[in-house]
């Protein structure tokens, strides 16, 4: 007894094992195993092991992950970098257009005037530099009419006063910014009460709005792998449960299969009796019944009629007639094999004759 408990007890441990093992490999690894397929692939779960350490869960080589997400951070730099400046570019386009639109309602100042047109010139400038670089292959040596940035540049009659121009802009175009930055973060703390916040607080909040946003992105990423990993603990849990109910079945399948032989077993052997001895009962009446008939067959007398015919035949003389019967048997058998067949040739020929005048009695019958 303490021998099983020890073989099972070793069982188990080795059981939870197993299930520790495919539960790593299953986090590491886009597999799903489960601890009786550790167990009974055992050199498999070694590769999926040695794979773990050279892939990631989504199956990429590590080698490879870390390439794509040098090229990612890269490419977020160099995409950050492109918002800002269409963010920028936006803003001016919006700011022109705010003011030809004041100027169709009301009257604009003409200085004001003058430095909304530097301001469209100088964008278009920048503009058109964008577009001088049109071969396929991105090189700088190829451009559009053959003219450089240089020379466009030149060509401005607002490049000496870019700076003043500067310093103008920069603040207009700040303050718009900081007021849709204010919408945007207004919007996503919609929640929350900000109305009795200053401007420069609430401004000072929504320039941490990335970071905010950055952590929320976090943390739906670390709930989304948590979610997996529920996920992942419920198909493990599944596939457990599976198991369990099969080995279950086929334990009631056996338990069933054996009361049912044993069952068959003691039916087949009742009804084997009851059958010896319904065997028996109709043999006792046909008994009865042969009995009966002989009882009505052979009466008294009918008894006393069979033996006077006995008594008849007994008298009678058959002997010589059996002797005669057997002498010619014997000169039958004298004459040798080739007898048989001239009798029945004779058959034959007696056949024969016979048709014959049947068919003659039957021609004189018609004439």
């Amino acid at each position: 007894m303490a021998e099983g408990d020890s073989r099972m007890s070793l069982l188990s441990a080795g059981g939870k094992v197993a299930q520790d093992t495919a539960d790593k490999i299953n986090l590491n690894l886009p597999v799903h195993i489960t601890g009786r397929d550790a167990q009974k692939n055992p050199e498999f779960v070694k590769l999926l092991s040695t794979l773990s350490h050279r892939l990631t869960h989504t199956g990429v080589s590590k080698g490879l992950q870390k390439d794509v997400e040098q090229a990612k951070e890269q490419m977020r730099r160099e995409k950050a970098a492109w918002l800002q400046a269409g963010a920028l570019y936006h803003e001016l386009e919006e700011l022109l257009l705010d003011h030809d639109i004041r100027k169709q309602e009301s009257e604009i100042p003409a200085a004001e005037t003058q430095f909304y047109t530097a301001v469209q010139e100088c964008l278009t400038t920048a503009e058109v530099c964008e577009y001088l670089e049109c071969g396929p292959d991105g090189r700088k040596d190829v451009t559009l009419l053959g003219l450089t940035r240089e020379q466009l540049q030149q060509n401005n009659p607002h490049r000496k006063d870019l700076k003043s121009l500067q310093k103008k802009l920069v603040p207009l175009v700040e303050e718009r910014l900081k007021k849709k930055c204010t919408a945007v973060f207004s919007f996503h703390e919609s929640s929350s009460n900000l109305s009795t916040d200053p401007g420069e607080l609430l401004f000072a909040k929504a320039s941490q709005l990335p970071l905010v946003l950055e952590r929320e992105r976090l943390d739906l990423q670390e709930k989304k792998r948590q979610l997996q990993q529920d996920r992942a603990a419920r198909d493990r849990q599944f596939w457990q449960y599976y198991q369990i109910l099969l080995q279950t079945l086929e334990s009631l399948e056996r338990i069933v299969k054996h009361h049912r032989l044993k069952s068959q077993l003691e039916n087949n052997n009742v009804i084997s009796e009851w059958l010896v001895q319904r065997f028996d009962a109709m043999e006792l009446k046909i008994k009865v019944v042969e009995t009966q008939v002989l009882c009505d067959t052979y009466t008294a007398d009918t008894v006393t009629a069979l033996k006077q015919i006995r008594r008849h035949l007994d008298s009678t003389p058959y002997d010589s007639e059996y002797m005669q019967s057997v002498q010619q048997l014997q000169a039958y058998r004298s004459v040798g094999m080739g007898f048989d067949s001239l009798v029945q040739e004779y058959g034959k020929l007696q056949e024969a004759i016979e048709n014959k005048k049947w068919g003659l009695t039957e021609l004189q019958k018609t004439c």
